[in-house]
Parts: C-alpha cells; sequence; structure tokens
C-alpha cells in the first residue's frame, strides 16, 4: 500500500496526519520531521509519495535462498508443533527437514500430492506432506523477498484510507476488483515474471513444478489456500502498483490482494486513465464489472449538506458527504457501515441460529450463538503462535453510530426474530417462553460494538456454535 500526497492543495496537512498515524507521534513532531528531512510542496504535477507498506525481508542473496537444511529449518514455526503434532515434535524435526531437502532436491520426487476442497465455486488447494509444506514456504520467502514489502493489513488500508477521504480537498475516487484474481493469472506469464526477478533457479523450477502440477489437475490460473499464493500475487502486483505510484496527480493507492482503490486529484481523463490502470494489470486479469465505483468529491461547499457519494470496500460502506456544522460552515463526514455483503451473512447467520432452535429446541446453543453474533472473543491464531481478539467489533473496529447504521438494522432483525409471533415469517416456528425472550433482548451488535463486550468461548464451544452455519 501506498500513499500520496498532492502539492497545491494543502499537502503538509495530509503529510502530518499520516505521519502522525503511522509513527504514533504528535502533530507538531511530525510537521518538523517533514521539514527536517526536506518534505516540501513540489509541482502540482509531482507531489509527494509517502509509502505506508510494511517493510517486507531484505532481498535474499542467492546463497540464502538455498533449499538447505538451514534455509528450510527456519520455516518451521512454533505453531507447527501443534498443527501438524501427528508427525511432528523435537526428535522428528531434524529428519523432517532433511526430507524437505531431499524433496527440493528432487523437485518434489516428482509430484506436490496437491488436494483440493470446494468452496462454492472456488477450488482451495492443499498438502498434506509437512516436508513439502516447508518447501513451499522456502519458495513463498524467496518470492515475498524480492518486492521488499509485505501484504498490506485490512486495518491498515481503513485507516488511511479515512484520513483521506475526510480532507475538504477536491478529488477523485476509483474502487476495482480484479475479476477471479487467481484463477485468471496466466501461468506462462507468472513464471516468465517469476524467472526475470532475482530469484534462484530452484526456487523457478521448483514454482513450475506446482503449477504445472495444478493446470494439469484442469485447474485455472494459480492454486489459492498454499503458502506460495499470496506471495505469487504480491509479485505478480507489483509492476501494477509502481505504475499507479508514477502517475502524476495520485493521492493514494490502496490494494488489499486484488481489491483496489485509487484516489486522483480529480483532474485525469476518466477513460484514458482507466485504461492505463488495466493494461498495467498481469497478463490474463481484468477488472470485475461489478464492484467498479468512482465517485466525484469537490472541494468543500461551506454552508451546506449534500451527500457526494458512497461505495464498498474490505467489507465497509463508506459514505461521503459534507454535513454543515454552522451557517457558512461546513465539514466532510464519512459514515462508515457493514457492507451489503457483511449485512446479509450476519442476517444469515442469525436467521439459521432461529432455525436450528426451532428444529432441536436447544435453547442454550441459540443463546451461545446469539453471543457469538453480537460479541467479542479470544481466538489463538496459529500463524502468529498467539491469541487474537474477533468479534463484533474487532471484525469492523471503524464502524460509525449514525442514525440508521447498519448494527441498528441487525438489532431491528434480531428483535423481530425473538418477539414475532411462531406463526409469521420472521419468527420462523420459534417457540420461546418469557425468560428466554429478555435473554436473548438483551444481546445488542450496537452495544456490543459499542462497549466492546467480550464473552469466552473455548475449541469445542466454537465448533458447537458454527456447526449450524457448516450444515447448510
Amino acid at each position: 500500500m501506498a500513499a500520496y500526497v498532492p502539492s497545491g492543495e494543502n499537502p503538509g496537512t495530509v503529510l502530518i496526519l499520516i505521519t502522525a498515524a503511522f509513527t504514533g507521534t504528535d502533530p507538531v513532531v511530525a510537521r518538523r520531521s517533514a521539514k527536517e528531512n526536506g518534505i516540501a510542496p513540489a509541482r502540482r504535477d509531482r507531489g509527494i509519495m509517502i509509502s505506508t507498506a510494511s517493510r517486507g525481508p531484505e532481498t535474499l542473496s542467492l546463497q540464502q535462498q538455498a533449499f538447505d537444511s538451514s534455509g528450510l529449518g527456519s520455516e518451521v514455526r512454533q505453531s507447527d508443533f501443534r498443527k501438524y503434532r501427528q508427525v511432528l515434535s523435537k526428535a522428528t524435526k531434524d529428519q523432517l527437514v532433511a526430507d524437505a531437502v531431499a524433496s527440493a532436491a528432487n523437485t518434489f520426487n516428482g509430484t506436490c500430492g496437491l488436494r483440493y476442497t470446494r468452496k462454492g465455486s472456488r477450488y482451495i488447494c492443499v498438502i498434506d506432506s509437512y516436508p513439502k509444506t516447508l518447501v513451499l514456504r522456502k519458495i513463498a520467502a524467496n518470492l515475498s523477498s524480492i518486492t521488499m514489502t509485505r501484504p498490506s493489513e485490512r486495518s491498515r488500508l481503513i485507516k488511511v484510507l479515512l484520513l483521506f477521504l475526510t480532507q475538504e480537498i477536491q478529488f477523485r475516487l476509483y474502487r476495482f476488483d480484479v475479476r477471479r484474481f487467481f484463477d485468471s493469472l496466466s501461468v506462462q506469464g507468472s513464471l516468465a515474471h517469476v524467472a526475470d526477478s532475482a530469484v534462484s533457479r530452484k526456487t523457478v523450477e521448483l514454482l513450475a513444478a506446482v503449477l504445472r502440477e495444478h493446470t494439469a489437475a484442469g485447474k485455472p490460473g494459480i492454486p489459492t489456500g498454499l503458502a506460495i499464493s499470496a506471495a505469487l500475487a504480491e509479485l505478480m502486483m507489483d509492476p501494477f502498483d509502481q505504475y499507479v505510484r508514477s502517475l502524476p496527480g495520485v493521492f493514494y493507492l490502496g490494494r488489499f490482494v486484488d481489491d483496489i482503490v485509487v484516489i486522483t486529484c480529480g483532474e485525469e481523463d476518466v477513460s484514458e486513465f482507466e485504461r492505463g490502470l488495466l493494461a498495467a494489470l498481469p497478463p490474463g486479469t481484468s477488472f470485475g464489472a461489478k464492484k467498479q465505483d468512482r465517485v466525484d468529491a469537490p472541494r468543500v461547499d461551506h454552508g451546506s449538506s449534500v451527500e457526494i457519494g458512497r461505495f464498498d470496500y474490505l467489507g465497509y460502506e463508506f459514505k461521503i458527504r459534507d454535513e454543515r456544522v454552522r451557517s457558512k460552515e461546513s465539514k466532510r463526514v464519512v459514515d462508515v457501515d457493514l457492507s451489503e455483503r457483511s449485512v446479509k451473512r450476519l442476517l444469515t447467520r442469525t436467521a439459521k441460529a432461529f432455525r436450528a432452535y426451532a428444529s432441536d429446541g436447544r435453547f442454550d446453543e441459540l443463546y451461545l450463538r446469539i453471543c457469538y453474533l453480537t460479541s467479542n472473543y479470544r481466538l489463538f491464531d496459529p500463524l502468529v503462535n498467539r491469541k487474537r481478539l474477533a468479534g463484533v467489533y474487532h471484525n469492523h473496529p471503524f464502524l460509525t453510530y449514525h442514525p440508521g447504521n447498519s448494527l441498528q438494522e441487525l438489532d431491528g432483525a434480531l428483535r423481530r426474530l425473538v418477539f414475532d409471533s411462531p406463526n409469521t415469517r420472521a419468527g420462523a416456528g420459534v417457540q420461546l417462553n418469557a425468560q428466554q425472550r429478555r435473554m436473548l433482548a438483551a444481546r445488542s451488535f450496537v452495544q456490543g460494538h459499542m462497549r466492546k463486550q467480550y464473552r469466552a468461548f473455548d475449541i469445542k464451544t466454537l465448533a458447537l456454535i458454527k456447526r449450524c452455519w457448516l450444515d447448510g
């Protein structure tokens, strides 16, 4: 992700806000630091580029890219001792690493062992062999070292985006989604791009073996779900990022895998600009027509209240508007809601919880499911080997509490299920006594988010809660 601060439109204000947000410093200190480092307004067609992407690993030398016991041993994670406990222990670690070295040396011994599970219209690829998993991780590490950046964090993207949207300047926002990104990527184009980069021949050879097996299985594009998937996708999108950052008049580029937001000064030719972005995409890919949005925001017209536009991005709906605060003063406001898709998912889960209760009569399970949906909790994340926070607030921390917001809509739907007659469609045949209604009525999406209410769920309880949603 990158932020581009324009010249000629009070860039200092935006620069200070972003610098302070990401360094945790006081805006006054940020201003002084910018001045000391020579950051000053440039010509309007140049601007100031500020990179807010997470810095990735340094470019690895060919020796560091080697698939030897040191390189592959470094891919063993502490969390693996839990996930792969049936085969991995301190006693077996060295042998499994040695098996990984042999597998890499012999190019997976002729087969990677790719296996597929279907999720909707997509196929998720998995590999059962732990030694081959280590090889895939090392391929990913070698690929990631080329771009010098890690994939953007969702919360960081939204935080910087909101800083830009609340500026009172004129801007134009483009929202794009790459259509079936992983399925559309060209295998030959991907391999050619990797071969031209600073990775070892062995890395290219092993990656080619994985992609050939994926293609031989009759699957399009590059596989999703493997350790190499995200790293290869980021590498393929890196030329697109560089192209957008080089364009004059671009304020901001936010990209989360294949979800893209670009903000400009609004003076470019729209058709020409969009054609340029399309041409910069990786071979075989294109923008999806259903998820394209464009918002033209003028400079704030003080003394008026008007809606500027709205768009969806990363599970949120953003509504940009100017709000009059005094007779001759207005401010730019961004109302942040759940996206329509996110609302539908939560409504579906709530309805399924009540349908399961109507079928089995287990109120304790219904209550646990509603608590799960309306509260926050801690989950163990095996990728980082520690617990992380999740739930109604932590999954969407940037929601605002404006009148008629999506959390209120969810509360209304929940109350209809609790209090409507069992004979109505909303009641879904659910029979509740007075005490049960009181218990469920006390649960609220708004309160769970606003007050950050927490519940404790163990692994078995979480599996029980999710069962009715996984069963269809």
